[in-house]
């Protein structure tokens, strides 16, 4: 099941984004956010440990979270999936759920995001989101509007190195440096942290049953020669 809508008024969300090299954790409620951190650290223990002091900045408890923003990749195959494994926990397991009520899940994709803070930085359409794969190939989010909803729907897609599309790219890291980018490249023009309010958008995130990492296209393997034989 998967729904478009609005959050509940006054309704506070924990972000827990590790699709990205930098793990980002925010506590977000009405269109600002009440706590913000970006991890130092890239392990997912560590990016946890950071939670409690999330918390005691906003004066909350685990108690007042209503449920999770979770930007689903594509991106960091490891960190989506112990942040999708660590909501799903706190969904189900009565010892380890933080809040008696029932904790929903919204979710977007990470390149459709991007080009959300892009659209917000004043960039005009069209352009393209890209982040990495693996050596050689990219994930491209080509983007044609400018409405949230009608964004969200675009679907992205896997291209070689010479066939990026032409126009302003902007690159959404996702892991350290491995391979070049194109001369074209361009980081984002601005951050989340200044933008909060793009979660208002209707359309942009939807709201699902359970965190479930982007699965992505499975990598082709060549034959050995003698298997054929």
């Amino acid at each position: 099941m998967s729904a478009s809508g609005n959050f509940p008024p006054h309704a506070t969300y924990l972000l827990l984004d590790a699709a990205g090299v930098t793990p980002r954790l925010g506590l977000w409620q009405d269109g600002r956010w009440l706590a913000w951190r970006e991890c130092t650290t890239t392990t997912m223990p560590g990016l946890f440990e950071e939670i409690p002091t999330l918390l005691a900045e906003a004066k909350l408890t685990w108690e007042k979270i209503d449920g999770f923003i979770y930007p689903e990749g594509p991106g960091s195959v490891l960190g989506l999936r112990l942040a999708a494994m660590a909501i799903r926990t706190w969904q189900v397991d009565e010892a380890a759920r933080p809040s008696p009520r029932e904790l929903t899940v919204w979710a977007c994709g990470s390149l459709h995001l991007a080009a959300a803070l892009v659209i917000a930085g004043g960039v005009p359409i069209p352009f393209t989101a890209f982040t990495e794969v693996r050596q050689g190939l990219w994930r491209v989010l080509e983007v044609n509007s400018g409405d949230a909803a009608a964004l969200a729907a675009i679907p992205s897609r896997e291209v070689l190195d010479g066939d990026l599309p032409f126009g302003a790219l902007f690159h959404v890291p996702a892991r350290k440096a491995w391979q070049g980018l194109p001369p074209q490249a361009q980081p984002l023009p601005t951050t989340l942290h200044k933008h909060p309010e793009i979660f208002q958008q209707p359309g942009l995130l939807r709201q699902v049953e359970t965190a479930t990492p982007y699965a992505g296209t499975p990598p082709e393997y060549r034959k050995w020669a003698g298997a054929e034989k």
